[in-house]
């Protein structure tokens, strides 16, 4: 810090003993005190400079100690970028790997050990059993309201062992059996004191398997499994659909220790129902909000009045295109961007970890200095997280630079028009 300081002060000093040189050649009749005068305001500018303006207002940061670096043989700190020019055939590719993407569905889900489907009894679901023309084994219950009434036979729920007591054949078992498994098992050990018994059984709560959901849904909650097959849109739909911000691209569904990410945009809208998975007891859906969807507009943007319009943007449904991005953006600006060197920065998707992936990110280099060029920023498709950065021009830099000195030159122009 001390040497950057000291070669600030160096540069300055240049520059200040150049301009009173000029202002002294200039104007011979600046006194002995006009002098003195200059000389206290070449002192102040190098005075900003070695403290970083800190005597000026507002907030400055200063820290003097030498960085921590953190890294180590496999994971080094230096950026091993690659650069690719982009180009029709390019754009093809890119364009193929996007759809393949979307079209992934969870084909690599473990399938489970039990199917949700036909569903099986287990513990805490309640059954409802009549047996017909005995009516002292089937307690009921009565609803009486203001202008009827009516009887239910009353629920059996199955104890934590997967058992349920029934009267003449006592405790069996009803876990992992369906329901037409279980009154058929019911009425052969029924047979033995009742005479062809009719049985009728039925599911009064579900209550064994479930699954949950998370997220940016109307209500995250539980989810029972019923006799009928439950689907992903199934699920979501009793839940009261997904909110208006919900990230239907990037769902995840977690069976288990696996995870997969479904792209439900494409079930929704372009029907692909293999993405609709059955779903069985223990699933976790999360379905995310979509501001993890975003991309990152920097550099030279803005509007023809000059309004610079670099900033994060949450992408929409459906394929977006760097012309999109950059339109939204207020397009290339016409006074300081060079046109040919648009850049899209990023991550290796094929890296084996995060910190890889962020050591050797993909650059994408657009030359659109012929507006023809932009017609293939229309195909380049855009994934999220994506970094655009439109580069300065040359002259721009210069500009900047020089506009740096420009309120060192006003205090000396000042100095040096002063009769004293």
């Amino acid at each position: 810090m001390g040497r950057q300081n000291a070669a600030n002060g160096v540069g300055l000093m240049t520059i200040a003993r150049l301009l009173t040189d000029r202002l002294l050649i200039s104007r011979p009749s600046i006194t002995r005190f006009g002098t003195w005068s200059l000389t206290f305001t070449m002192l102040f500018a190098i005075s900003l400079g070695l403290t970083g303006c800190s005597i000026l207002p507002g907030m400055n940061a200063s820290f003097n100690k030498t960085a921590k670096v953190t890294e180590s043989p496999e994971e080094p700190t230096d950026i091993d970028y690659t650069l690719l020019l982009v180009t029709p055939l390019l754009v093809k590719q890119l364009t193929e790997q996007a759809d393949a993407k979307a079209a992934a569905t969870g084909n690599n889900l473990p399938q489970p050990t039990v199917p949700s489907y036909p569903y099986r009894l287990g513990a805490q679901d309640t059954l409802r059993i009549f047996v017909w023309g005995h009516p002292d084994l089937t307690p009921v219950t009565s609803n009486v309201t203001t202008n009827s009434s009516a009887s239910t036979p009353a629920g059996r729920t199955i104890d934590s062992q997967g058992k349920i007591f029934f009267p003449l054949v006592g405790e069996m078992n009803a876990s992992g059996l369906t329901v037409n498994e279980f009154r058929t098992q019911l009425t052969k050990r029924l047979s033995k004191y009742i005479p062809d018994p009719q049985v009728e059984v039925d599911v009064a709560a579900f209550r064994n398997q479930k699954i949950f959901i998370a997220g940016a849904v109307a209500r995250p909650g539980v989810v029972p499994i019923t006799d009928q097959p439950l689907r992903v849109t199934d699920a979501i739909g009793n839940v009261g659909g997904a909110l208006e911000n919900a990230d239907l691209y990037d769902v995840v569904l977690t069976r288990g220790k696996e995870s997969v990410r479904l792209n439900l945009d494409r079930l929704y809208y372009s029907g692909d129902l293999n993405i609709n998975i059955l779903l069985t007891d223990g699933d976790v859906i999360s379905v995310p909000d979509r501001m993890s969807r975003k991309v990152f507009v920097l550099g030279e943007v803005g509007n023809s009045v000059g309004s610079n319009q670099a900033r994060s943007y949450v992408m929409r449904r459906g394929r977006m295109t760097l012309a999109e991005v950059i339109s939204d953006a207020g397009g290339v600006s016409p006074f300081s961007a060079a046109a040919n060197e648009i850049y899209v920065m990023r991550v290796d998707p094929n890296a084996a970890n995060p910190a890889e992936a962020a050591r050797k990110p993909l650059v994408y280099k657009l030359d659109a200095w012929q507006p023809e060029a932009l017609l293939m920023a229309e195909q380049f498709p855009i994934q999220p997280r994506d970094v655009i950065f439109v580069n300065q021009t040359g002259p721009t830099m210069i500009g900047r630079f020089i506009g740096q000195f420009f309120p060192v030159l006003t205090s000396v122009n000042t100095v040096g028009s002063s009769p004293f």
